[in-house]
């Protein structure tokens, strides 16, 4: 490619599967480190989420990749040691944070919103703090995962009411002036912005401080909605000190054609100056895994309009579409979301204590992923994991 990429890999579940005796092969058959492979494959960078406190009171822990300050540092040591910069995705939660949930901490949940700022700030300086120590190469922050419909709700919800945000605004004229980067008589977002954009800042403020040398991400979901950016984005970006990358979450069976990813792009990148990432990404290599259907592709999901089948040749061929379309595009990264994350006994999404966390106790435990993973269940590698490779030779 010509213009300047980043290929990654979201592979936060890793220490977890290993954990439970997950290995992975090479087209050979030799097991080898899943670092290695993602290398030879032509991945050139790593993204690790993390969660706050992901164990219940009890210490039972929440699943997920269960992904404390102590597994993503030693993940990302790993991916240094091998070569890649890493990507440290901030959920300022203690499970899992999306646009359906932002589930304020445990330690975190009596405090205010003027003590939230405060606390988001000494939270993000602590971790950086952790990882600078270590001298740990972070080429990006992302302060939040999907913040769609806001963070650490209810204070940084979206859509709250003018006087709700004036209320907050009180707070935050008397303590938090430096992270607010607003004219409080100047501010017309409304409707939560306000707050969230406080919150974003103190996040911001603190990795400037410890990595400056570091990008920041704003990330949402729903990469193909361009009605969706144009509003959170023509309200947020006045409110923010400085940041670096929008990045989307492109699914293709939730978020829309890549005619749709093409206009959203085209209007950021017209109206933005910041840099555009995919930071999510997947495709199904099989609709079953043979005992019970996976959770993201059933007969609820079916194969999108102009998408290929849920195959291993189809999953391939997806990716390659993709890359092109991000070459087209000029778009400046693009991440595959848990490559690894086969199906192994043991592991879960989330355990009881995790979806008692985020209010989802209905769901099943288990894997939800194994069929979007570039290994089959056995470890080996499938078409999809060189498909970049294979692309740059066309």
């Amino acid at each position: 490619m010509k213009h300047h990429f980043t290929y990654g890999a979201d592979i936060s579940s890793l220490a977890s599967l290993e954990e439970l005796g997950a290995t992975f092969k090479d087209k050979d058959g030799t097991t080898k480190d899943l670092f290695v492979l993602l290398k030879d494959a032509g991945f050139t960078s790593i993204r690790l989420r993390l969660f706050v406190d992901p164990y219940s009171l009890d210490g039972e822990p929440y699943g997920g990749g269960t992904n404390d300050l102590a597994r993503t540092l030693s993940l990302a040591k790993r991916a240094n040691a091998h070569g890649f910069p890493v990507v440290l995705n901030f959920h300022y939660s203690d499970f899992w944070a999306d646009p359906g949930k932002q589930i304020v901490p445990k330690a975190w949940q009596q405090m205010h919103f003027d003590e939230l700022l405060g606390q988001i700030n000494n939270y993000t300086l602590e971790v950086l703090q952790a990882f600078r120590a270590e001298n740990i190469n972070i080429s990006h922050i992302q302060i939040g995962n999907e913040v769609t419909n806001g963070m650490l709700w209810p204070d940084g919800r979206l859509y709250e009411t003018e006087e709700y945000v004036r209320h907050m605004a009180g707070y935050i004229d008397k303590r938090w002036a430096p992270y607010t980067n607003i004219d409080i008589k100047e501010n017309e977002a409304g409707e939560g912005y306000f707050t969230l954009g406080c919150f974003l800042n103190a996040g911001i403020n603190a990795a400037r401080k410890i990595y400056p040398e570091s990008k920041i991400i704003i990330h949402l979901d729903r990469g193909g909605d361009q009605a969706l950016y144009q509003e959170f984005f023509t309200n947020i970006h006045p409110l923010l000190l400085d940041f670096d990358v929008i990045g989307l979450s492109y699914y293709p069976y939730w978020h829309g054609s890549f005619s749709d990813l093409t206009e959203n792009v085209r209007y950021l990148q017209a109206n933005y100056k910041e840099e555009i990432m995919i930071m999510e990404t997947s495709y199904a290599y099989a609709g079953e895994d043979g005992d019970k259907p996976f959770v993201v592709t059933n007969t609820k999901t079916p194969v999108p309009d102009g998408f290929p089948p849920y195959t291993k040749d189809g999953q391939a061929a997806y990716l390659t579409m993709l890359f092109k379309k991000v070459r087209a595009l000029e778009i400046a990264g693009l991440y595959y979301w848990e490559p690894a994350w086969i199906v192994v006994p043991g592991d879960s999404w989330a355990t009881a204590a995790g979806r008692a966390y985020i209010n989802e106790s209905d769901k099943e435990d288990g894997n939800e992923w194994g069929n979007q993973a570039l290994f089959d269940q056995t470890g080996a590698p499938l078409p999809a994991l060189y498909a970049y490779l294979n692309y740059l030779k066309e």
